[in-house]
């Protein structure tokens, strides 16, 4: 076996081992539209986290462009947006979504589809009937003046 063989050889089995450089990530296609009127014109309709909202300086563009731009579902919370009650179903849905915005206001999740993330109502299981405690019960009275002004300062724009 000549030396230039063996040398061509040994840079083929080399090529062929070398990993092969990654693919582009596919941009993800923007939804041309979303009426956000199912989700009450991003203003909650309980008070309290409305009043949550505005000292948690939550972005709710960055929702909308999650929502947009990374098929982030945003119907799955429909129900924290249009509930009138302020219990701890309600609350753990709202955590879910300030993490979701501390996390993408990172920047972590840009090109991400997120399609097929499963977020919602935690089950409970057999003690399942202390997620509905009504937990206005526990907020003083004399702070309620004072949150409903707080929490009537609050206006989203919805992006076009």
């Amino acid at each position: 076996m000549k030396f230039s063989t063996l040398i061509a050889a040994a840079f083929g089995a080399v090529v062929t081992a070398a990993p092969a450089p990654a693919p582009e990530p596919a941009a993800l296609e923007a939804r041309k539209s979303f009426d956000f009127g199912q989700l009450n014109n991003l203003v909650f309709k309980q008070s309290d986290f409305n009043y949550l909202l505005n000292i948690n300086s939550l972005n709710l563009n960055l929702f909308q462009q999650l929502g947009r731009n990374n098929n982030l579902n945003v119907l799955l919370f429909q129900d924290v947006f249009n509930v009138n009650s302020f219990d701890l179903n309600s609350l753990l849905q709202f955590q879910q979504l300030q993490t979701l915005l501390a996390i993408a206001g990172t920047g972590a999740l840009n090109g991400f589809d997120l399609g097929g993330l499963a977020l919602g109502n935690l089950n409970l299981g057999l003690v399942g009937g202390i997620g509905g405690v009504d937990l206005r019960q526990f907020v003083n009275s004399a702070s309620i003046p004072q949150i409903e002004t707080i929490a009537k300062t609050v206006s989203t724009t919805i992006i076009a």
